[in-house]
């Protein structure tokens, strides 16, 4: 006799775990639990960074990615254009996040910068929940 919700639950355990044994390199820390999920799309260009209004490069087009994967539509009603250049619509996209960030109980710096408080939680938002999973950051 099998019992219902053990199989899933081993499953999803095994997944997991292949999934940041294979994925090292776009690893992600859960903020919070010290669980790490592979991120799934946006490319990982660094471990760490302080970016703002004026970047450009990799790291501006992965902060563009998550930002896309992560914020609903009522939120911020439009795709940030994956350009590489940090200007205001991407500016503008982090402080919302930041914001839905806060009001979701972690008190993180408002600044429309995505450094070390604000870079987990976009990578942990635009892996685990996105559109695609149906749940909103805001």
């Amino acid at each position: 006799m099998r019992r219902a919700g053990v199989f899933p639950a081993v499953l999803g355990v095994i997944v997991m775990a292949v999934l940041t044994w294979t994925t090292p390199a776009s690893a992600v820390p859960v903020p919070g639990t010290g669980t790490v999920v592979a991120l799934a799309d946006c490319p990982r260009v660094s471990d760490s960074y302080d970016i703002g209004p004026g970047a450009t490069g990799g790291n501006v087009l992965e902060v563009q990615c998550m930002l896309n994967r992560t914020l609903s539509w009522n939120a911020f009603p439009f795709v940030i254009k994956r350009d590489g250049n940090y200007g205001p619509v991407t500016a503008a996209a982090v402080w919302e996040f930041q914001k839905c960030v806060n009001g979701r109980g972690t008190p993180i710096t408002v600044d429309g910068r995505v450094g070390p408080q604000t870079l987990p939680h976009l990578r942990w938002w635009a892996n685990v929940h996105s559109p695609g999973t149906g749940e909103r950051i805001c």
